[in-house]
């Protein structure tokens, strides 16, 4: 029998983090879903290349990334103990 793999979807203005947990993982928006058009025998064609992200950085530089849509999760409002840790020691946070 097949599993169904579970389908999650984002859509711009949804926060996200990245699924694989890091110490300095970014809490970010989606901004937009970025296609690659291709022309191919007189065709056009899209394809799906990944998610547009912004998010500040702890110097508070806007920084614009890509991801796959495998790598995002949508972030719930909570952070795990090592994150909170984490941030709670670095002096940039009380700025």
């Amino acid at each position: 029998m097949i599993e169904e793999i579970e389908k999650t979807f984002f859509k711009p203005g949804d926060i996200v983090t990245l699924k694989h947990v890091q110490l300095n993982a970014p809490i970010m928006y989606v901004v937009e879903k970025v296609t690659k058009t291709f022309k191919h025998n007189d065709e056009l064609n899209n394809v799906f290349k990944g998610i547009k992200c912004r998010w500040f950085n702890t110097n508070m530089d806007l920084q614009e990334a890509v991801f796959s849509t495998k790598d995002l999760i949508h972030f719930d409002g909570k952070l795990t103990e090592l994150e909170k840790n984490f941030r709670s020691c670095d002096p940039k946070f009380f700025k």
